[in-house]
């Protein structure tokens, strides 16, 4: 299609030696992600608490 655009490659490259690796930008996000997990495991166990009493209140079961 572009023969004369893209020279060829005499040597296989790996992904991540295209693309390149961030350690301190995936720590930062792995961080993100489990504090967000665990906020969101802490708010329904959380609502469960604060509703029961509302139910038994009301009689519902």
């Amino acid at each position: 299609m572009f023969l004369g655009i893209v020279p060829k490659s005499r040597q296989a490259q790996t992904f991540l030696a295209t693309i390149g690796t961030d350690p301190p930008r995936m720590k930062f996000m792995a961080i993100v992600w489990i504090l967000a997990l665990l906020t969101m495991s802490g708010a329904a166990i959380s609502d469960q608490i604060l509703t029961a009493d509302q139910h038994v209140a009301q009689g519902v079961e």
